[in-house]
C-alpha cells in the first residue's frame, strides 16, 4: 500500500478514466497484480488474472458509458468506487441504469482483489469495515 493517504484511489480514478475515456486499458493494466482475482456479484462472475480482467472491461465496449455521477473513498488499502449513468445498461439480473459499484483491494501498490457489489452502500460499508468481504 502507498503511504500517502489517497494515492491508492487517485491511481485508480486515473486507470478507469483512461479505460473509459479512450479505451486505454495501460494504466490499469499497471495497476493489476498479475493473479488479480475479480468476483463479480454472480456467483459465476469471477476472472482470475490481469487479462481476464482486462478483457471483461474492454469486452462490448462500442463506446464510452455516459457517467453522471461517480463516489469514491479509500480507507487503508482499500478503494470503494460507483458510478451511474444511463449507458450502464442491465442485463436480466440487474436493472439499467443502477450504480455499478467495485471495491479494489492494494498489497504492495497493486490490485490484488476486485469485488463488484450489488449496491453502492455495500461498497462504502465493505471499505468502511462494516461487513466483511
Amino acid at each position: 500500500m502507498s503511504d500517502q493517504v489517497g494515492e491508492n484511489l487517485a491511481l485508480i480514478v486515473a486507470a478507469l478514466t483512461d479505460v473509459l475515456r479512450r479505451g486505454s486499458t495501460d494504466s490499469l493494466q499497471a495497476l493489476l497484480d498479475e493473479k488479480v482475482v475479480w468476483t463479480g456479484i454472480f456467483s459465476d462472475d469471477i476472472c482470475h488474472n490481469r487479462q481476464e480482467v482486462l478483457d471483461t472491461l474492454v469486452r462490448n465496449r462500442p463506446r464510452a458509458p455516459r457517467i453522471t455521477r461517480i463516489e469514491a473513498e479509500e480507507k487503508g488499502n482499500l478503494v470503494a468506487i460507483s458510478v451511474e449513468g444511463p449507458d450502464f445498461q442491465g442485463d436480466d439480473r440487474l436493472p439499467p441504469g443502477d450504480p455499478r459499484s467495485l471495491v479494489f483491494t492494494f498489497q504492495e501498490d497493486h490490485v490484488i482483489r476486485m469485488q463488484s457489489l450489488k449496491s453502492r452502500d455495500e461498497a462504502f460499508r465493505l471499505v468502511a469495515g462494516q461487513v466483511s468481504g
